[in-house]
């Protein structure tokens, strides 16, 4: 004979408490009849009676009362293991987890949490704030906010903005130092260099591209200083230590000055996310809130204030 399914020795035990079929049922949010009949299947499992039938409700017969000794510890601990469960997911699923860079993170997310706390109080948010690309399987993230290249093929998620990139300088070192004119004149500048090239740059043609060879060889020849990460060459151009290749939109926030504006050069983002965590309500919600705030957003990427 087939072992008996777990879930009718939960309705046995549900009755048991109860002592009526009708009350159980109601409890269980199930039909009596189908009740009766998932009864009916476990008694013929046994092989004996479990209840006896009255008017007034049930009582068990001496099998069914060896049965409820015999696996009521059972019970108990399958209860409390579903009680612990529950209460663990829950805690998991009012916390929604984020990654994205330092300077998305300054100047665009966190800005946006307090809106977002207002629509949803519920949720809690833990951001990692970091260039390096997370993996999203051991971080157990919900969202990546990346720049660049989208990565990893796990991910599922959408373009959701341009951000435009252009070059800065303190207004104290250009107070010191002529502005250049033309991308040539990069060469007789300080430049807050990079230990690595930007990944990710939208190619938009020979214009963009130029920008770049002269931005990149610029620091070749004459370099102050390479930084890394990123995020730094915010704070070394705030100290007026030369002109840095910046994010538009976080580089006017930080009060730096734009020289060449006619020369620009743009970087994808992308919201990601893995495709289980829409399992989540608090998940979904958030993602819908994070897609509509970038809607709204694409003019700031692009720099224009």
């Amino acid at each position: 004979m087939a072992e008996a399914n777990w879930d009718l020795f939960r309705l046995f035990f549900a009755v048991a408490r109860s002592g009526s079929v009708n009350r159980a049922a109601h409890e269980l949010g199930m039909s009596q009849p189908t009740l009766s009949r998932r009864l009916r299947e476990l008694e013929r499992h046994i092989g004996a009676p479990l209840f006896y039938r009255a008017s007034s409700g049930v009582s068990l017969t001496q099998e069914g009362e060896k049965l409820r000794r015999s696996a009521g510890t059972m019970m108990v601990a399958f209860e409390s293991l579903q009680h612990r469960l529950r209460s663990q997911v829950g805690q998991r699923a009012s916390v929604v987890r984020i990654s994205a860079t330092e300077g998305l993170t300054k100047h665009w997310l966190l800005p946006r949490v307090k809106r977002l706390r207002e629509l949803n109080s519920r949720v809690q948010l833990e951001i990692v704030s970091t260039l390096h690309q997370q993996n999203v399987a051991t971080s157990d993230l919900d969202f990546v906010i990346r720049m660049g290249d989208p990565g990893e093929d796990e991910l599922v998620g959408k373009k959701v903005a341009n951000v435009s990139f252009g070059i800065f300088g303190s207004a104290e070192y250009l107070a010191k130092h002529p502005e250049p004119r033309t991308l040539a004149e990069l060469n007789d500048h300080h430049i807050i260099g990079q230990t690595a090239e930007f990944p990710g740059f939208k190619n938009d043609g020979a214009r963009q591209m130029k920008m770049f060879r002269s931005i990149f060889a610029a620091p070749e020849a004459r370099s102050v200083i390479r930084v890394a990460p990123m995020a730094n060459h915010f704070a070394a151009a705030a100290e007026g230590i030369g002109l840095a290749f910046l994010a538009v939109p976080f580089a006017l926030a930080e009060g730096l000055v734009r020289v060449l504006p006619q020369e620009s050069a743009k970087v994808n983002v992308w919201l990601l996310h893995r495709r289980e965590s829409d399992l989540r309500k608090l998940s979904r919600e958030v993602g819908r809130f994070l897609e509509s705030e970038f809607s709204k957003s694409k003019v700031w990427f692009a720099g224009q204030t």
